[in-house]
């Protein structure tokens, strides 16, 4: 018989335990729930597991991570793409970690689209003034997207998918990637020119020491 691996699960949400549980039987796993982050007053609750499943917000230090690989931890599950909180350095030799390659890249290229419109049309503000029954129109006057230029910096696969949404309500396109892709129909441009002709930018790219504060308030 199969041993079940026991994992301790950080930062936890309903809707995680929803989908987990589903799973846990099928694959013999024993999972105990925290809702707290882990972090350095938190590691100790990770002792007596073969693994833990972190988040985005989650502290996974050199200090953490030394914790969890004396406590005996093997593995270090991350349930998001994103894995600069995560100090490599520290990790190799001692813990494996293991990412979400890659989320729908449509979802979220729809879902800045989404961000868009509700910025430029002021959705957010006319939804708090209609429930408080004020139904002015004042300072939610937003601007026709088409006709515009959008700066896409990053075109990996969700800013490739934007560019697309952006085309379809008719804007200009133009984008920065130190990585061109060749097979991205768009005008590269660098990225002060990018910010000097763009009427909107969206960001595409990975947190990384490059790209930490690509927007700036001197930028724009």
């Amino acid at each position: 018989m199969t041993e079940t691996r026991k994992i301790a699960f950080f930062d936890s949400k309903p809707y995680d335990r929803l989908w987990m549980d589903r799973l846990k039987d099928a694959y013999e796993f024993d999972i105990t729930y925290f809702e707290s982050h882990l972090n350095h007053d938190t590691v100790k609750l990770a002792d007596g597991f073969d693994a833990v499943v972190a988040f985005v917000n989650d502290t996974i230090d050199a200090t953490v991570i030394e914790s969890l690989h004396q406590s005996g931890i093997e593995v270090i599950a991350l349930r998001c793409a994103g894995y600069n909180h995560v100090d490599f350095k520290a990790a190799f030799g001692k813990v494996h970690v293991l990412h979400v390659p890659a989320y729908s890249p449509y979802a979220v290229a729809e879902h800045a689209a989404a961000l868009l419109l509700s910025l430029n049309r002021k959705i957010h503000r006319a939804y708090t003034r209609t429930r408080d029954f004020n139904f002015s129109i004042n300072g939610l006057t937003g601007f026709d997207l088409h006709g515009k230029t959008a700066g896409i910096i990053g075109t990996g696969k969700i800013g490739r998918v934007f560019i697309d949404i952006c085309r379809g309500f008719g804007m200009n396109v133009i984008a920065y990637d130190p990585y061109p892709n060749a097979d991205t129909a768009v005008d590269y441009v660098d990225l002060n020119e990018l910010i000097r002709h763009s009427d909107v930018i969206s960001l595409h790219c990975p947190l990384t020491p490059q790209t930490h504060h690509i927007i700036s308030r001197e930028a724009l």
